[in-house]
């Protein structure tokens, strides 16, 4: 009976040495590769506007880095971006056609560092844009989409008196957003 025990008592401490490996193993591997920041330099997109205006130039160029600034502000301005008990501590956005692939830095329930790669389709939405959920990933790990919600991106352009929207297009690097001008002369 002693043997037996005594057997049952390793048995569960190669266990409990196993969980913990593999506890250990499962932390680091959804660690973040990279430290990012959810820093961003404030832009105003109706100061752009107007400056396009000021310059007769019918063209709104939103480069990769400017939708980056948006969305981090948004993000940083939104109550709860991601599913609850994780807090967004960092994030990089690369800009490819119609989607958007982020790298988000997260603690979840203030212990486990993750970083997840959510890939979103952008649309327009006038006066805004609009990032769907399509993909969300850790590492390899597929999770499921309703951990993240839809985020709505406000443009302040300028009223709708001076310009009117003609097309938006997506491209690799850029979002260009064509106006067409309404110049009104008082005679």
């Amino acid at each position: 009976m002693r043997k037996a025990l005594k057997r049952l008592a390793i048995l569960i401490g190669i266990l409990i040495l196993l969980l913990a490996c593999g506890g250990w193993w499962l932390v680091s591997y959804v660690e973040p590769d990279e430290a990012l920041t959810m820093s961003y330099e404030p832009i105003s997109v109706k100061d752009k506007a107007l400056d396009m205006i000021k310059k007769l130039k019918p063209e709104l160029v939103l480069t990769e880095a400017d939708i980056n600034n948006l969305v981090k502000m948004h993000m940083s301005a939104s109550a709860e971006p991601l599913a609850p008990d994780t807090t967004l501590d960092g994030a990089a956005f690369d800009l490819e056609g119609d989607r958007l692939v982020a790298k988000l830095n997260v603690t979840y329930k203030d212990r486990v560092p993750v970083q997840l790669q959510a890939e979103y389709k952008l649309e327009w939405q006038s006066p805004n844009i609009v990032l769907r959920p399509r993909a969300l990933t850790v590492k390899d790990i597929h999770l499921p989409l309703r951990m993240l919600e839809t985020q709505v991106i406000p443009l302040d352009l300028p009223q709708q008196d001076v310009v009117t929207l003609q097309d938006v297009q997506f491209t690799d690097d850029h979002i260009s957003i064509l106006f067409k001008l309404q110049l009104k002369l008082n005679l």
